[in-house]
């Protein structure tokens, strides 16, 4: 039987998402990593997700945080001058500048383009985070396998590395198996946040046990999509999806319409929650007080000896336009 996720009786936390107001969040649920195996696989099992605390060395996010805020800043005036790159205090320009390419600027009628754009793009394959994806890669592949019993763990080539500066709009609610659905659903991502966030920093926050909701969407699509091309049923953005994949750009609304709870951590640098890839899940407005940037990247865990989207086998520039990065030429 399901086991309920268990919240502390803390003050009501409301975030602000495309949409409107997200009340009455709640908590989600930590684990460490000597908690017993059979104890984390229940938990992921059973709520869709699963947060583990400081599994990853802490000094090695912090310097990637740095690094990354460093290479993006260039020329794109993000970070408050005199401040610490480490930091990431924003600098208090508009935030649509730097929104990150792809979907969201596309419904925001902006282009892919600009100094950040370029930055953010060419970040996916600067030494600095390939170096860094390399070593947390191998910090979590023999735990990946044990906790989800995979005979050769691997974490694929391409990821997401991303940043929501205070104020703007972030990622809209989607389940990940929308953007590996040329593969059966054999991948776990493991969602890395690159420094410190507040509960209202706009850390990714997951729709409680909406594991069964993502895998009834996708029953939808491909029933729905049974006329398309190859090519187009395992597109992301076929004309039976938004233009960037997603659900639904109101979080709160699509809450209330499956009368589920969003849950939402106070995540640290060295911390990884992993999860399901059908679980739901958005990234509401980054609030933060002191007015920190929220960085992140997204690692997809995959059995090397089971079928998944090859697609992931090589880096990507942009999740949402592969073209992109014909238009852009990443540093050397």
């Amino acid at each position: 039987m399901s086991s309920m996720l268990v919240y502390s009786v803390q003050q009501r936390l409301n975030l602000r998402a495309y949409g409107g107001a997200i009340e009455d969040v709640k908590r989600l649920k930590p684990s460490t990593s000597d908690t017993p195996l059979e104890v984390l696989r229940r938990r992921f099992h059973e709520d869709g997700v699963l947060w583990v605390k400081g599994l990853i060395s802490r000094d090695l996010v912090n310097k990637c945080r740095r690094d990354y805020l460093e290479f993006v800043n260039q020329g794109s005036g993000m970070l408050k001058p005199g401040t610490d790159p480490q930091d990431g205090i924003f600098s208090g320009n508009d935030w649509r500048n730097f929104i990150l390419p792809g979907g969201t600027r596309l419904a925001l009628g902006l282009e892919d383009e600009g100094p950040f754009v370029e930055n953010t793009v060419k970040s996916h394959v600067a030494p600095f985070y390939l170096l860094f994806k390399d070593e947390i890669a191998k910090q979590m592949e023999a735990f990946v396998g044990k906790l989800f019993d995979f005979e050769d763990p691997w974490c694929l080539p391409r990821s997401l590395l991303r940043c929501a500066v205070p104020g703007a709009e972030s990622t809209p609610v989607h389940y990940d198996q929308i953007f590996l659905r040329a593969g059966p659903p054999t991948s776990v991502t493991a969602w890395v946040p690159i420094g410190d966030i507040e509960k209202n920093g706009g850390g990714l926050m997951y729709l409680d046990h909406s594991h069964d909701i993502g895998k009834k969407y996708e029953e939808d699509f491909t029933r729905l999509s049974m006329d398309l091309s190859d090519e187009e049923k395992v597109s992301h953005v076929n004309r039976n999806m938004n233009a960037g994949g997603w659900l639904d750009r109101n979080s709160s609304q699509f809450g209330k319409n499956w009368g589920r709870d969003w849950l939402v951590g106070e995540y640290e640098a060295g911390d990884v929650v992993f999860h399901n890839p059908y679980m739901i899940h958005a990234g509401p407005i980054n609030e933060s007080p002191k007015g920190r940037i929220r960085v992140s990247t997204d690692l997809r865990f995959v059995d090397k000896s089971m079928p998944f989207d090859e697609r992931w086998t090589f880096p990507a520039f942009s999740e949402s336009d592969p073209n992109l990065a014909r238009k852009l030429k990443p540093s050397a």
